[in-house]
C-alpha cells in the first residue's frame, strides 16, 4: 500500500465514525494532529485535492496572509498617528498633558 493510499484509508476510516483520530494515530503510527490535517484537507478540498496542499496553494495562502497582515499593520499605524494627533490637539485646547503618567508622584 502506497503512502497516499494509506492516508486515504485512514481518512476513510475516520470519516466512517468508528474510531477517533488518536486511536488511528496509534494504529498507523501517525500523530493525531497529522491525521486531523489530512481530514480537514479532505473536507475542504474534497476530490480536487484530498490529501495535501500543493506548494502553489500554500504560497498563494501565505502571500494573501502576508498581504493581509501588512495592510492591517498599515491601518494600525495610521490609527496610532490619528490618536496621537487627537491627544496633541486636546492638550493644546485644554492645557492638559494626557501622556503624563497618572497616579501618585514618586519621591
Amino acid at each position: 500500500m502506497s503512502k497516499r493510499e494509506e492516508k486515504q484509508a485512514i481518512i476513510s476510516e475516520y470519516m466512517s465514525g468508528d474510531t477517533s483520530m488518536r486511536k488511528l494515530g496509534i494504529k498507523y503510527g501517525y500523530g493525531h494532529v497529522t491525521i486531523s490535517r489530512w481530514v480537514m484537507a479532505q473536507k475542504k478540498y474534497g476530490k480536487k485535492q484530498p490529501l495535501a496542499f500543493s506548494k502553489q496553494v500554500l504560497n498563494e495562502q501565505e502571500l494573501t496572509t502576508v498581504e493581509e497582515l501588512q495592510e492591517a499593520l498599515r491601518l494600525s499605524r495610521i490609527k496610532v498617528e490619528l490618536l496621537e494627533a487627537m491627544i496633541d490637539i486636546s492638550d493644546e485646547q485644554f492645557g492638559t498633558d494626557i501622556r503624563k503618567k497618572a497616579g501618585p508622584s514618586q519621591s
